[in-house]
C-alpha cells in the first residue's frame, strides 16, 4: 500500500454558525435536495443541499442546522466514536456530535460510499482508500475488509427495494399549489430497522414506521431561502420567494407554504385563502386555483387591510377596496408610489415616496404629516417608528395619543437600516452590519452580538425569537440572548 498523505494539519472549513457549539442562533434551511440520511438512537442526521440537519429522533423537531461552504454529499455515523463522517469532492469531514467540532482531511475523489470500522474509515471512490481515525493517514488499498458498516449514495435500485413507496415521488396537496402535477422525487432512503427515512428533492423528509406503516412528514424550512419580500401579517410571518409563500405562525414551529407559478409581490391571509398580488393584479386563492379579483392600472407595491377594507398601494397612488367586492377606488394620496399602509382604529397612516400621510376617519380628512418618504411603519408604546426611504428611522408621536408633545417627529441617529420590527420593549433594526435594537428609554442603539455582523434585509419578532433574513440564510435567535 502506498501512503498518499498525512493530514496532520486541520483544514479550514467554513461553516455557519462559525462557532457551532457556542453560537446561540439557529439557521432555518430551505426545503432542498436531501442527499443522505443516517440515524443514531437519539437523532436523525440529513444532508440537504449544503446543510447538515440534526433532528430529534422521537419528535422529528429540527434541533440544529449547519451550513457548509463545501458541497457535501454523504453522511455516515461512527458508533465507536460517536462521530459523523461527511464526504465532499475535495475533503472528508469528521464531525464530533458531542462538541460540534470539525476536522477535515483532503482527498480529491468522488466518493460513492464510506465504510466505518473500528480504527479506520474506508472510502470507495475512483480508487479505494483507508483513513486512520487517530493519525489522519490516508492510504490507497486494493480491497476492503469485512465487517464494515457501509453508508452509500442511494440509487434507483435502492429506492425500488421498498415497493410501498411507489410511484417513488410525491405531489403537493391540490389546495397548496398552483402546479398540482409537479413531482417531488425521492432522492435518498435510510433504513434503521424500525423506521424508514425518506429524503426528497423539495418536499422535505418523511418517516415510515415499518410495523404500523404510519407516515410522518417534516417540512423543516421555507420553500426557498432567496427571499424577495418578508412581512408580518397578523399572527404570521410570510416569506415570499420565487417558488411561492412560506409562513410561520406565532407559537408554532411548523412551516407551511403555498406554491405559485407567478412571481408574487405581496400577500394577505384570509380565513381559508390567500389574497396575493403580482404585477398589477390582485387575486385570491380557492384551493389551488388563483382567481382574479381586480386589475389595477399600475404595479401593486403593498397590501394592507382592516375589518372592512383592503388597502392597495401602487406605483401611482393609494386605493381602497371593500371586502367581498372587486372594485378598487382611489383613496387619498395619488400620482406617487405608496410603500406602506398602517390602519388604526381612528386613523390610517400611509407611507409614500414623497411623504407620510394621515387619514382621520372621524373627520374624513387627509393631512401630510412629514415631507420624508416612508416605506415601513411599526408601533411601540403608542409611538410610531417610520423607516424612511433613505433608510433612516423617524420617531413619530401622534398628537391624539401624545397631546402634551411639542413636536410630532424626531429623526433618530442615521445609519443604513433596511427593515424594522418591534416587541414590547425595543425596535429591532436590520442593517448593513448586523441586527441592532433601539431602546426608547435610553435613546440608544445597541448591537445584537449573538447574530453575525453581516447585511440583513429583514427582521421580525416571532414568539420569543428574533428572526433575521439575509441574502443567503434565515437566522433565529432567542430574545434572551439578545445581549
Amino acid at each position: 500500500m502506498i501512503s498518499l498523505q498525512l493530514c496532520s494539519i486541520l483544514l479550514a472549513i467554513n461553516t455557519t454558525p462559525q462557532n457551532i457549539f457556542f453560537d446561540r442562533y439557529t439557521l432555518m434551511p430551505p426545503l432542498g435536495n436531501v442527499k443522505s440520511i443516517c440515524a443514531t438512537p437519539l437523532n436523525v442526521f440529513a444532508i440537504s443541499d449544503n446543510y447538515l440537519l440534526i433532528f430529534d429522533k422521537l419528535s422529528l423537531n429540527l434541533e440544529k442546522s449547519i451550513h457548509f461552504d463545501e458541497d457535501i454529499e454523504l453522511v455516515g455515523y461512527d458508533q465507536q466514536s460517536n462521530d459523523l463522517w461527511i464526504t465532499s469532492p475535495s475533503i472528508i469531514i469528521r464531525f464530533t456530535i458531542a462538541t460540534y467540532s470539525i476536522r477535515g482531511y483532503p482527498i480529491a475523489d468522488d466518493i460513492n460510499r464510506l465504510g466505518i470500522g473500528l480504527d479506520y474509515v474506508y472510502l470507495d471512490g475512483i480508487k479505494n482508500y483507508s483513513l486512520n481515525k487517530r493519525s489522519g493517514e490516508l492510504k490507497y488499498i486494493a480491497s476492503f475488509p469485512g465487517n464494515l458498516t457501509w453508508f452509500k449514495r442511494t440509487t434507483d435500485k435502492d429506492i425500488k427495494t421498498y415497493s410501498f413507496l411507489m410511484p417513488y415521488y410525491y405531489f403537493d396537496e391540490a389546495k397548496k399549489t398552483q402546479a398540482p402535477f409537479t413531482r417531488f422525487h425521492i432522492s435518498t432512503v435510510f433504513d434503521d430497522g424500525m423506521d424508514l427515512y425518506v429524503g426528497t428533492n423539495g418536499y422535505g423528509l418523511l418517516k415510515y414506521n415499518k410495523v404500523s406503516w404510519l407516515k410522518e412528514r417534516v417540512v423543516y424550512g421555507p420553500l426557498d431561502n432567496r427571499i424577495r419580500k418578508a412581512k408580518r401579517v397578523g399572527d404570521k410571518i410570510a416569506f415570499i420567494s420565487n417558488l411561492g409563500i412560506s409562513y410561520l405562525k406565532d407559537t408554532s414551529k411548523t412551516w407551511q407554504y403555498q406554491r405559485f407559478i407567478h412571481q408574487i409581490t405581496d400577500v394577505l391571509f384570509g380565513d381559508n385563502n390567500f389574497i396575493v398580488t403580482f404585477e398589477n393584479r390582485i387575486s385570491r386563492t380557492d384551493g389551488g386555483v388563483l382567481i382574479t379579483v381586480s386589475n389595477m392600472d399600475n404595479n401593486i407595491l403593498c397590501l394592507s387591510s382592516d375589518d372592512t377594507l383592503t388597502y392597495i398601494g401602487t406605483s401611482s397612488g393609494l386605493y381602497k377596496m371593500y371586502k367581498g367586492t372587486s372594485t378598487a377606488l382611489p383613496f387619498g394620496p395619488d400620482k406617487f408610489a405608496v410603500h406602506s399602509v398602517y390602519p388604526m382604529n381612528d386613523e390610517i397612516f400611509v407611507g409614500g415616496e414623497t411623504g407620510f400621510f394621515k387619514y382621520d376617519k372621524t373627520n374624513d380628512e387627509w393631512t401630510r404629516e412629514l415631507g420624508f418618504g416612508v416605506k415601513h411603519v411599526v408601533e411601540l408604546q403608542n409611538t410610531l417608528y417610520l423607516l424612511a426611504t433613505n433608510n433612516q428611522i423617524i420617531q413619530y408621536k401622534n398628537i391624539k395619543q401624545h397631546p402634551g408633545t411639542d413636536t410630532t417627529w424626531v429623526l433618530l441617529p442615521y445609519f443604513n437600516i433596511y427593515d424594522i420590527a418591534s416587541d414590547e420593549e425595543v425596535i429591532y433594526c436590520a442593517s448593513y452590519a448586523g441586527i441592532y435594537y433601539f431602546e426608547p428609554e435610553t435613546d440608544a442603539y445597541r448591537v445584537v452580538y449573538n447574530l453575525p455582523r453581516i447585511k440583513f434585509d429583514h427582521v421580525f419578532v416571532l414568539d420569543d425569537n428574533i428572526i433575521a433574513v439575509s441574502s443567503k440564510n434565515i437566522y433565529s435567535l432567542p430574545i434572551k440572548y439578545r445581549d
